[in-house]
């Protein structure tokens, strides 16, 4: 058992964690040198590096149109988020889960790097930053991809976390897009029902601890930031914004600050999603930026949408989640894993024949983003999609074992729902052996230790 006890970050920043892997794991970054177009080239040549599996940070040193630099792909492989977690790739889960259960307070500093450099109202203008675009059906507004925005429950105080994509409008405005019933967008909702501007900053690059304690996915009343001093070992240290009293980390690349006026809506979109197809266009808040910090020499952090790192990130808190949601009702629930878009695969050891269906019902009415809960028994190995389908091939009685939940809250990234209710429906397939069946069936196995014992050199010819 990992016992992950806690430890300081060795690198508490982006080019702190770059320098580790210059230093560790060298084949992970590749910097570009030669001048990239925006304009798909970014996204073309990691989807390059993808297609021969391979999911290498990249580090684009110029980039038509903008002064700064750009690295994507940041956290897109699980060696390299372990790296940041100092632990092994197998413990991620683990060590994930224990050190969130110890969170640790912020602190707030006088001295901060992402405030070297101050821009306020006529010096604002976000068409400084790179003008990325990445698919061709996207909009041909340029996005900004990898900001954690910050904002504060005006009822509780409690400060909040979360990605959102950002829409470039003009020199100071953005769409921001607020995924229906998430803590932000209810925050929000809080503040435009008393038609009040809602204060928020967005920070951009930041170590990879960072990243994951904003997409922790627990209670409103736990503030992400303490999660991700947790995650490092030590307290995370805060700056005081400029123009309104919110914290963006003081270690930060860039920092962009203001407010989301209330009742105001802008079309944004088309955008290629985590889905791997847009998400079309719809109506949302607009974000007014007042000022913008950096460093003096900032890398601007990018993420490139329905790539490895967008589908990576979230996973393990995610997962995490919804394990702890599963073992309430399943206490001999094994594991969770989120292998595809919208997707639970979870493994049971279970007590009874119901207690997959009572799994399906509590992972389905968690989160907009659990679409279809997929239960399998604990032998089968639910990181192994020809595993899992086997177990649905034979396990399943589609009259019986199949459920389907109607008229439910969607994501409005999902292709499939019709964004004018809201509403979708979502799937529950139980895959798991019944044990109530009539017929004696046992899993085909050979001994382990005839396995173990067999060398298969003996019967292939070296070359």
């Amino acid at each position: 058992m990992c016992t992950a006890p806690a430890v300081t970050i060795a690198s508490s920043d982006l080019r702190g964690f770059l320098d580790l892997l210059r230093r560790y794991r060298p084949r992970d970054l590749i910097e570009v040198s030669r001048q990239v177009n925006p304009k798909f080239e970014t996204a073309a040549i990691l989807t390059k590096f993808e297609q021969s599996f391979r999911f290498p940070v990249l580090l684009f040193r110029s980039v038509a149109g903008s002064e700064y630099s750009v690295v994507t792909n940041v956290c897109g492989s699980p060696g390299r988020l372990a790296l940041a977690l100092q632990c092994s790739v197998s413990d991620l889960p683990k060590v994930y889960a224990q050190r969130s259960a110890q969170p640790i307070k912020p602190t707030i500093e006088s001295t901060t790097a992402v405030q070297e450099r101050v821009f306020l109202s006529s010096h604002v203008d976000l068409g400084a930053l790179p003008q990325l675009i990445y698919h061709m059906d996207d909009s041909p507004a340029s996005y900004i991809t990898g900001a954690i925005v910050v904002a504060r429950d005006p009822e509780n105080g409690k400060s909040n976390l979360s990605f959102h994509r950002l829409m470039i409008r003009d020199s100071n405005t953005t769409a921001i897009f607020m995924a229906r019933g998430k803590h932000l967008h209810r925050i929000y909702q809080k503040y435009e029902s008393q038609r009040q501007e809602m204060p928020i900053a967005a920070f951009i690059g930041v170590h990879p601890t960072c990243s994951l304690g904003a997409l922790y996915t627990g209670s409103a009343d736990v503030e992400e930031y303490d999660i991700i001093g947790g995650l490092r070992g030590s307290a995370l240290p805060l700056a005081r914004c400029v123009t309104n009293d919110l914290n963006i980390p003081a270690e930060a690349e860039f920092a962009l600050e203001g407010f989301v006026p209330p009742r105001e809506r802008v079309e944004e979109g088309p955008f290629g999603e985590f889905t791997g197809y847009s998400s079309g266009t719809m109506l949302v808040p607009t974000f007014k930026v007042e000022a913008i910090t950096s460093r003096r020499d900032p890398l601007y952090q990018d993420i490139l949408s329905g790539h490895a790192e967008h589908l990576l990130l979230p996973k393990l808190s995610m997962e995490y989640e919804l394990l702890r949601i599963a073992r309430d009702v399943a206490p001999t629930t094994e594991s969770v894993r989120l292998t595809l878009p919208l997707t639970a695969f979870l493994s049971l050891r279970k007590m009874d024949d119901d207690e997959p269906r009572r799994v399906i019902d509590a992972l389905l009415a968690n989160d907009i983003y659990v679409k279809q809960v997929i239960v399998v028994d604990a032998d089968v190995d639910i990181s192994d999609l020809r595993q899992v389908s086997t177990a649905i091939a034979l396990h399943v009685r589609p009259d019986r074992d199949v459920s389907i939940k109607p008229h439910v809250p969607l994501t409005e990234l999902d292709p499939a729902g019709d964004p004018r209710d809201g509403l979708t429906s979502k799937l529950g397939i139980d895959a798991t052996v019944k044990s109530c069946s009539s017929r004696r069936i046992t899993k085909n196995q050979i001994p382990q230790h005839l396995l173990d014992s067999i060398n298969l050199s003996e019967f292939v010819k070296a070359e």
